[in-house]
């Protein structure tokens, strides 16, 4: 474009527009805003606020943006990570809405409301509704299902609502993810830090392209910017179940769809025109990169300003004559599964004969695909036996997909209202005959003794126990079997009475090299009230010989149940465990016990290990910067203290902050946040606890959530999804995961080593 004319101005940050009634929408946190001209001299002269509340404490970047009118008639909004309590000035008598994701607001009505997905920026629909988000590393997700949907059955712990599509071929080699999405940019820039070169770093503006003026094979493909490599990326999107798997166009040939070697060219938007033709709007900066996330001495350095006041739109079309029908051969090719996924949504809200059996042989055809199983489920809620007996003649073939559907129909049979007689008992595990007879009966009796919490102890006429508890030994000890059989004959044995469980569970805890279901074994173990349990798991020479990761799996797995509690504690009163391995919130669990005794070990125990003055013990740590430091040994210090919960260099589990960028820092500022974990806390990564009705509990980071059902990460990187029905506690809480002392578990030059491995010196 030759030339531009000021619409209006005055304005902080505005970061998104779109037409609407003759005037602009406009996204400028803390409000949305709303400009017309009514005289028709280019300029507005009407300005109203839509809504009002959003969040302006964090970055710039990452404020409310992108209105979107979806194909609902509502306004959609990218959250950009930020939240708030969002009101409408136009409607004072409702509530403010606490923002916790995405937002829709009916422009008609004044209505506004969370939706699932939580976009840093950017949003699209394609021709059936379906939308698409982006995060920076991650360029296409889909959300998949709506949290309202899975809100129909309380009792299904579901609570995922958003598919990553896109596969991340830059391997870092590290455990829990990190991995990036392959780019190919011709410019000179690079990424401020370099695990992040040659991938996505600050994915923004997905676009699904519905036809008009490029070629046809682009219709239904998404569009994703990346201003840091100087370029557009493309990508195809492939059916995979419910959803889909973006595959790059381009990546064969290594090249984008639109690159440039201008270093300075940064495309941040994208959008159709009335024409036909591609829009992309190009920031044209010299520094993209945000103040906040560069060392403060490389701030003082950079310049941030040159470009401030251009900026440029590119048009893009074919070169060929093309047509502007949308073709819907990148869609249409998903419609089987698709079609019955979305009939399985429906189905749900129709409870007959006939629908249920339509569900069960959609589950036996899709129980691989677990978005289409969370359909299902969501769905069958006061009709889960008359499901399961029909489901159970479907099955052709079992998988860990039919596995996983099986346990959920345990679970949701055993939703808490009345204990099932037994008739039902026998109607929903089925004849105890045939080749499936193993994997039906064990993985509905594991549903309904984990949602119960009670053993698995039939009558006689309903199942012969030693004979299965015979067969589950056999699959768990025999390396031969399927991974997903195998964990469930050792969460069958879990539930099973503990003479009968013991010796199989106490070998594959203490000796199984799969990493996986050693960890199953330990949970499995720790669910039993005998003291064998504490003596295995806390025995010292094991104890000496774990690995952080396999001793922060026994740690969780004895804290979920208070019957262990006195025995941990005996550990560490004997020195086989260190105080200073506890978090704050695993201390208060001991501190705040119902039972004197404990409160009381546990006050002299952690009285000493207690965070104490962190400021003090910050100055005392800054001995460690002035030593002459091995970058080697530092590794494996972090090994030891931090991988846990931390990623580096091809090690640690992503629990907390990924640590990739943290090279940028002075060691000081590390140093501190080691020695002050709690000084600063990013909202992603607030830990939570969770108690349940069991007398259970769990503290973790909250990965994802719904009406129904929380989704925890826990220390070394299990996860559990709990019904907020089963919960008599669910809070945020002050401290960090980390636990504040954990300098005091290492010498000054085991300190230092640290730093220096940390920030990359060897």
């Amino acid at each position: 474009m030759d030339k531009r004319t000021t619409f209006a101005d005055g304005l902080t940050f505005p970061n998104g527009v779109m037409p609407w009634r003759g005037g602009l929408i406009v996204t400028c946190a803390p409000e949305v805003l709303f400009f017309k001209d009514n005289d028709g001299d280019g300029r507005a002269d009407e300005e109203k606020v839509l809504l009002t509340g959003f969040a302006t404490s964090g970055s710039t970047q990452l404020r409310v943006n992108c209105p979107t009118l979806g194909p609902d008639g509502w306004i959609y909004f990218a959250a950009g990570l930020s939240g708030g309590n969002i009101t409408s000035p136009g409607h004072p008598e409702r509530p403010a809405l606490k923002m916790t994701g995405d937002l829709r607001w009916q422009p008609f009505t004044g209505e506004i409301e969370n939706v699932d997905g939580r976009s840093q920026y950017g949003m699209s629909f394609d021709d059936y509704g379906r939308r698409f988000i982006c995060m920076n590393r991650v360029p296409v997700q889909h959300v998949v299902l709506s949290s309202k949907i899975l809100a129909r059955n309380p009792h299904l712990a579901f609570s995922e609502t958003v598919q990553d599509c896109s596969e991340r071929t830059v391997k870092t080699g590290l455990r829990g993810g990190g991995d990036g999405v392959r780019l190919f940019p011709i410019s000179h820039n690079i990424t401020t830090a370099d695990s992040h070169a040659g991938s996505f770093s600050a994915a923004c503006g997905i676009m699904i392209w519905r036809g008009g003026a490029l070629p046809e094979r682009y219709n239904g493909c998404a569009f994703t910017c990346d201003p840091t490599g100087n370029l557009v990326h493309v990508d195809r999107l492939e059916p995979r179940g419910a959803t889909f798997t973006a595959v790059s166009m381009f990546e064969s040939e290594q090249r984008e769809f639109l690159a440039s070697r201008d270093d300075w060219f940064r495309p941040v938007f994208l959008t159709g025109g009335p024409d036909g033709a591609l829009y992309v709007c190009d920031m044209y900066r010299k520094t993209i990169e945000h103040p906040d996330y560069l060392p403060e001495e490389v701030r003082k350095r950079t310049d941030f300003e040159s470009g401030k006041e251009m900026g440029r739109i590119w048009r893009v079309k074919a070169a060929e004559k093309s047509t502007r029908q949308t073709k819907r051969h990148s869609l249409v090719s998903d419609s089987d599964i698709r079609k019955r996924f979305t009939t399985a949504i429906e189905l749900g809200n129709v409870n007959t004969p006939a629908s249920t059996a339509e569900l069960a042989r959609i589950a036996a055809r899709d129980a691989d695909d677990r978005w289409t199983r969370a359909a299902v489920l969501s769905g069958i809620d006061g009709r889960v036996i008359n499901f399961q007996c029909a489901f159970r003649d479907e099955i052709k073939t079992v998988t860990a997909g039919t596995l996983d559907l099986l346990m959920n129909i345990g679970r949701l049979a055993s939703d808490g209202s009345a204990p099932l007689d037994q008739k039902q008992l026998t109607d929903l595990i089925g004849p105890v005959s045939g080749r499936h007879a193993f994997n039906v009966t064990t993985a509905v009796l594991v549903g309904l003794a984990e949602a119960s919490g009670k053993r698995i102890t039939p009558k006689p006429e309903t199942l012969s126990l030693e004979v299965f508890v015979g067969t589950a030994q056999e699959i768990a000890r025999d390396n031969a079997q399927t991974s997903s059989r195998r964990e469930l004959a050792l969460r069958f044995l879990a539930r099973c009475p503990w003479p009968l469980a013991n010796d199989t569970l106490r070998n594959i805890a203490t000796t199984e090299p799969n990493v996986a279901l050693r960890a199953t074994a330990i949970r499995a173990l720790a669910g039993f009230d005998e003291p064998e349990v504490e003596s295995a798991l806390l025995d010292r020479d094991y104890w000496r010989a774990a690995t952080p990761e396999l001793r922060e799996t026994v740690l969780s797995a004895l804290l979920t149940s208070p019957t262990h509690f006195s025995g941990v504690l005996a550990a560490v009163e004997n020195g086989t465990l260190s105080a200073n391995a506890f978090s704050p919130q695993r201390r208060t669990l001991f501190l705040k016990h119902k039972e004197p005794a404990i409160r009381d070990r546990a006050e002299k125990l952690f009285g000493t290990a207690s965070a104490g003055d962190r400021q003090k013990a910050f100055e005392d740590a800054k001995a460690a910067l002035a030593l002459a430091a091995n970058g080697e040994h530092g590794s494996e210090i972090f090994k030891m203290h931090c991988a846990i919960c931390h990623r580096l260099e091809r090690e640690g589990v992503a629990v907390g902050p990924d640590l990739l960028d943290i090279r940028n820092q002075p060691k000081e500022s590390i140093l501190f946040h080691v020695v002050v974990p709690d000084a600063e806390i990013t909202p992603a990564f607030a830990a939570y606890l969770a108690e349940t009705k069991d007398g259970r509990a769990f503290s973790g980071i909250l990965v994802s959530e719904t009406a129904t059902s929380v989704q925890l990460r826990m220390p070394g990187g299990a996860e559990e999804t709990l019904l907020r029905a089963n919960l008599t506690k669910f809070e945020a809480l002050p401290n960090s995961l980390m636990p504040a002392g954990l300098e005091a578990a290492m010498s000054r030059q085991d300190l230092g080593d640290l730093l220096a491995f940390l920030k990359g010196e060897r």
